[in-house]
């Protein structure tokens, strides 16, 4: 019910090549034992079917694309009319006293409440990030718009598993949008004078991957977004402040991920906890890391 160009489509999840072919296969079986569908396309028939020239790829049901920018608005402007409220500042400061809350912000307002849900993307106002939380940029562009006769089958949406990792999609007015080329970028003035660069190299791979585009670019943009060391996110309180909860480092899977620290922080507010919650604390154990510090085996190794 949302005008956000809303659009049910397939997934095609490519090989990079011949070694990601064996993986994706692997990866197919365990999908199955989740009960999870789709189907492994060997590189004939991915071929016959899309005309792409990969090894092989995992086609599945019940993904969608929309326009995020009008879905945001229109979730938005819902949550008000059951009663949120919107206020136009951004928090400078967060104090947890007693049972209470209390948000400081650069706009005059003092917000009180009886908890606080951070979902900032990938910064704490006035409090260090957790060590397994690190910061990537990634780029995309929209190429101008194209004789929809020329688009792949069904216009699926396509994903490769490549480091860095590759996207690619259609939009409702009939144009490319292809994104990645992910790297550890921080600082916004360096990821965007990165911007040239990184246009060309994914226009380059549109055209191997797809070489019957109008690779003509319109619109290129980059963007910083938060992930962890050991790939799961962050979701959970904050233990040096009773009643902040924090929901961070989704990475590339944010629709899921989201999902699942919506449901998560309600039912922790509710007082409801479960054992694998602890698996997404924001101070858990990462890679090469252990309760003993960040070089967690030298110091396990020390004490035994």
């Amino acid at each position: 019910g949302i005008a956000c160009g809303f659009r049910p489509r397939n997934t095609l999840y490519l090989a990079a090549n011949q070694e990601g072919a064996r993986d994706l296969l692997e990866e197919r079986q365990l999908r199955r034992r989740a009960g999870l569908p789709g189907v492994y396309l060997e590189h004939p028939d991915l071929f016959t079917q899309f005309e792409l020239d990969r090894d092989g790829a995992i086609l599945s049901p019940g993904s969608a694309e929309a326009d995020p920018l009008l879905l945001t608005w229109a979730l938005i402007e819902t949550a008000v009319r059951r009663g949120a409220q919107l206020v136009s500042a951004s928090v400078a400061a967060l104090h947890a006293e007693g049972e209470r809350v209390t948000a400081e912000t650069d706009g005059g307002h003092v917000i009180e409440a009886r908890h606080a849900v951070l979902a900032t993307g990938y910064s704490m106002p006035g409090i260090d990030m957790p060590k397994l939380h690190r910061i990537s940029s990634s780029w995309a562009l929209a190429t101008v718009s194209q004789d929809p006769a020329m688009f792949w089958r069904d216009r699926t949406l396509i994903w490769e598993s490549s480091h860095p990792y590759l996207y690619m999609r259609t939009t409702p007015d009939n144009r490319i949008v292809i994104g990645g080329e992910d790297d550890g970028t921080s600082d916004a003035e360096t990821r965007d004078r990165k911007l040239p660069a990184k246009s060309v190299a994914l226009q380059e791979k549109m055209k191997r991957l797809w070489p019957k585009a109008d690779a003509r670019v319109e619109h290129a943009w980059g963007g910083t977004f938060g992930e962890t060391a050991d790939g799961l996110p962050l979701i959970g309180p904050l233990r040096e402040m009773p009643h902040v909860f924090a929901a961070y480092g989704y990475g590339g899977n944010g629709i899921t991920f989201s999902y699942l620290a919506a449901q998560m922080i309600g039912a922790m507010i509710s007082g409801i906890h479960r054992d694998w919650f602890e698996d997404f604390a924001l101070d858990r154990d990462g890679p090469g890391m252990s309760r003993f510090g960040e070089d967690g085996v030298r110091a396990e190794n020390e004490l035994r």
